[in-house]
């Protein structure tokens, strides 16, 4: 079992004794749902001001966590309470809401079920980002193997597109891959 393995273990463990909602975001979502690339950390997302919940968790078992207000950082695990995204002037918010936890779904990652954030949420994420290799990231790719490998809820991705405040350009971003919203 890898390190990030048994810490995400641990984590899962933790959140879920906690009865916390929570969930498997970006490439370790992107991942599970078909872009089979090396998992290098995993990202997980909870409701808007758990962090320092989490990190009273991880402290009370005996865990040294780096918090900067914004994220945990412990050992290839990053947890957000808020993934918004920030471009041109303009913000996109992405929080655990209750929409987005209404889709959460249990699956077993690096042997540990998890949360996982739905196929559209991270589609909607990863096409907002849109960053490539050129960037050092995989979010064009992500989204591209995501689409290519799970049906979708065409009215819940149009009600997150909506959520981002980005409907008309998910539904641009969308359509180079035949999705229609």
């Amino acid at each position: 079992m890898s390190l990030i393995a048994g810490n995400l273990a641990v984590v899962q463990r933790l959140l879920d004794g906690a009865e916390l909602s929570w969930g498997v975001f970006a490439g370790a979502a992107a991942h599970l749902y078909g872009n089979r690339r090396p998992i290098q950390d995993v990202d997980l997302l909870v409701p808007k001001g758990q962090l320092t919940t989490v990190v009273k968790l991880l402290q009370g078992s005996g865990k040294a966590v780096q918090f900067d207000g914004q994220r945990i950082l412990w050992r290839g695990i990053e947890l957000f309470d808020d993934l918004s995204v920030r471009r041109d002037g303009r913000t996109y918010p992405l929080l655990l809401d209750a929409p987005m936890q209404a889709h959460l779904r249990r699956m077993s990652l690096l042997g540990a079920p998890v949360a996982v954030v739905s196929p559209e949420d991270v589609v909607a994420h990863k096409l907002l980002l849109n960053r490539n290799a050129a960037d050092g990231k995989q979010d064009a790719e992500d989204a591209a193997g995501v689409i290519r490998r799970q049906p979708f809820d065409l009215a819940y991705l149009l009600e997150r597109a909506r959520l981002l405040n980005a409907e008309s350009l998910l539904r641009e971003r969308l359509a180079a891959f035949e999705v229609t919203i």
